[in-house]
C-alpha cells in the first residue's frame, strides 16, 4: 500500500528516480507513515474576489487528503509531505484542484563532515502580482499558478587541526511554472569559507568566496561573485571584533561578473552561550555602504530571531524557497515578482520572527519588509523602485482535553511604483473539536480585504467572508 502510493506521487511529479528509490527502500526501514483526509463545505460571499457590487455567492464542498513519510537514521534521513486540494461550486457547477507536496532525502556521510540534500516541492504561487490576492486556493480568482522546484544541495564542513575550520557549499536549483509561455529558470551558488574562529582567543582570520548565477530559458542571464579576506581579535571570550575587504562584481553590470569592485566592512559578533548570538557589520560596497545584521535568542519558552541584509540579487534567485519573506505557511510568500521576470536589483531585507510556547497555548509572530531599487530586466529595460512589507499573527489557545482555539492575523503593504500598489488585509479564527483518537471537527470564518493605493487606478478592490465546516480524520 505504502509503496504503490508514493509510486503514483512520484509519477504526478515527475521525481527523479533517485528520490523515488530512496523513499521506497526507507519504507521497508522503520519509518513513520500518516496521512489522512479533510472533507467539509465552505460558503463564500465573494467567490471572484469582485468589486462591489458584483460579488457572487456559492457553496464551495472540499476534499482534501494528505500523506506524510518520514524516515531518520545516522546517515539517511527521508521525508514526504503530499496534499491534494478539490474543490466543488456548487452554483456554478464548476471544479477545481491543485497539487501540493515536498519530498527530500538528506544524507551524511565522512563523520558527518559532508551532508547532502536533493529534493522537490510543489506549490502555488500569483501569477500575477498586480492583481488580486487570495486566501488560499478556494477563491476562483484566476491569479494562481503552480509552482515547482528542483534542488540538490551538497555541504562540507570539517576542523582541521586545534583551530581551522573548512566550509564549502554548493546549490543548484530549478523553478518552473504551470504555464507553457512563463519561461523557467535555474539558479546555482556556491560558498567557500576558512576561518579559525574555534581558537576562541588571539588573532582571528578568514577567507570567502561567495558566487551566484541564474540562468533563464530565453533571457540572458545573472552572474555575481564575491571575494573578501577578514582579520579580527578576541576582545573577549564571547566577543569577536573584525575587519574585511575584498573584491566583488559590479551589480549594475550584471552581464559581467569579473571581480572589478572593491569593498570594505568592519563589524562585531558576541556569542555569549548556545542560546544566544548575534553579528552585525557596516561598510561600503559596489553599490553604496550598506550594513547587515542578525540575532538569534532562545529562552525557556520560546525562541527570535531578527535579520538585515542588503545585497544584488534577481526575481528568479529570490524564489527560491529559502530567500522567500516569511509569512504564515497558507500565505503566497511572494507579493512582488512577476513568474517568468528576469529582473534583477538591489533587495534590502528586514525579517523577525517570534515564537513564544506555553502549557495551553502558542504565539507566533513573523514581520518582513524589504524595499527594491535599481531595478532592470535582462533586456536593459530599468523599472521603478518597488516594497513589500508584512506581519503575521498566530495564537493558539487549547481550552480543554477536546477543544482549541486559534486566532490569525496579517496585514501586507507592497508598492509597485509610480504610485500603485495595495494593502491586504486578512483575520480568521478556528475552533477545533475533537470528537475521537484519530478524527476532529472544525468550525472556521475567515476575512480577507484588498483595498489599493488612494492614487492607485488598479481595480484590485474586494471584501470577501468565508465560513467553513470540516471533518478530518488522521491515520
Amino acid at each position: 500500500m505504502v509503496l504503490t502510493v508514493l509510486t503514483k506521487i512520484s509519477r504526478r511529479f515527475n521525481l527523479s528516480g533517485f528520490i523515488l528509490l530512496c523513499l521506497l527502500q526507507s519504507a521497508s526501514l522503520a519509518a513513520e507513515l500518516g496521512g489522512g483526509i479533510s472533507v467539509g463545505a465552505s460558503h463564500t460571499d465573494n467567490v471572484f474576489l469582485a468589486v462591489s457590487p458584483n460579488e457572487v455567492d456559492d457553496v464551495v464542498y472540499q476534499a482534501s487528503p494528505f500523506l506524510t513519510f518520514l524516515h531518520e537514521s545516522p546517515q539517511l534521513n527521508a521525508s514526504l509531505d503530499y496534499g491534494f486540494d478539490w474543490y466543488r461550486y456548487s452554483d456554478l457547477s464548476a471544479t477545481s484542484k491543485y497539487h501540493r507536496g515536498e519530498a527530500s532525502l538528506a544524507s551524511r556521510l565522512w563523520e558527518d563532515s559532508l551532508t547532502t540534500e536533493i529534493g522537490f516541492r510543489r506549490s502555488q504561487t500569483l501569477k500575477d502580482p498586480q492583481n488580486v490576492i487570495p486566501i488560499g486556493a478556494l477563491p476562483l480568482s484566476g491569479n494562481i499558478i503552480d509552482q515547482d522546484e528542483w534542488w540538490f544541495n551538497p555541504q562540507f564542513s570539517r576542523k582541521i587541526g586545534s583551530a581551522v575550520t573548512i566550509d564549502a557549499g554548493y546549490e543548484f536549483s530549478k523553478i518552473g511554472f504551470g504555464d507553457p509561455v512563463i519561461q523557467d529558470n535555474d539558479n546555482q551558488s556556491g560558498q567557500l569559507a576558512i576561518n579559525n574562529y574555534s581558537a576562541g582567543e588571539g588573532l582571528t582570520w578568514a577567507l570567502r568566496y561567495d558566487w551566484r548565477r541564474t540562468e533563464y530559458e530565453i533571457s540572458a542571464p545573472w552572474e555575481f561573485q564575491r571575494a573578501a579576506a577578514e582579520l579580527g581579535v578576541w576582545a573577549s571570550s564571547s566577543t569577536r571584533v573584525f575587519g574585511s575587504g575584498g573584491v566583488e562584481s559590479a551589480w549594475d553590470n550584471p552581464v559581467d561578473p569579473a571581480l572589478d569592485e572593491s569593498f570594505w566592512e568592519v563589524g562585531f559578533a558576541y556569542t555569549p552561550s548556545d542560546s544566544l548570538s548575534a553579528e552585525f557589520a557596516i561598510g561600503d560596497r559596489s553599490f553604496g555602504s550598506s550594513w547587515r545584521g542578525s540575532l538569534d535568542y532562545e529562552f525557556r519558552r520560546g525562541s527570535t530571531s531578527l535579520s538585515y541584509d542588503e545585497s544584488p540579487t534577481t526575481t528568479g534567485f529570490d524564489r527560491n524557497s529559502a530567500a522567500r519573506p516569511i509569512l504564515d505557511s497558507g500565505s503566497f510568500g511572494e507579493f512582488l515578482d512577476q513568474p517568468g521576470s528576469s529582473e534583477r536589483f538591489l533587495s534590502k531585507q528586514f525579517q523577525w520572527t517570534l515564537d513564544l510556547e506555553f502549557r495551553r497555548s502558542a504565539f507566533n509572530l513573523s514581520v518582513f519588509d524589504e524595499s527594491r531599487s535599481g531595478r532592470i530586466s535582462a533586456d536593459g529595460i530599468a523599472g521603478e523602485d518597488q516594497s513589500q512589507s508584512g506581519a503575521t499573527a498566530l495564537f493558539s489557545w487549547r481550552a480543554g482535553v477536546r477543544t482549541e482555539f486559534a486566532f490569525m492575523t496579517s496585514v501586507v503593504e507592497r508598492e509597485t511604483g509610480l504610485g500603485e500598489g495595495s494593502r491586504f488585509t486578512s483575520a480568521g479564527i478556528d475552533i477545533t473539536y475533537r470528537v475521537g483518537t484519530r478524527s476532529d471537527i472544525s468550525l472556521g470564518y475567515t476575512y480577507s480585504d484588498q483595498q489599493p493605493n488612494i492614487n492607485s487606478v488598479a481595480t484590485e478592490d474586494y471584501v470577501a467572508n468565508v465560513v467553513s465546516l470540516f471533518f478530518t480524520y488522521t491515520m
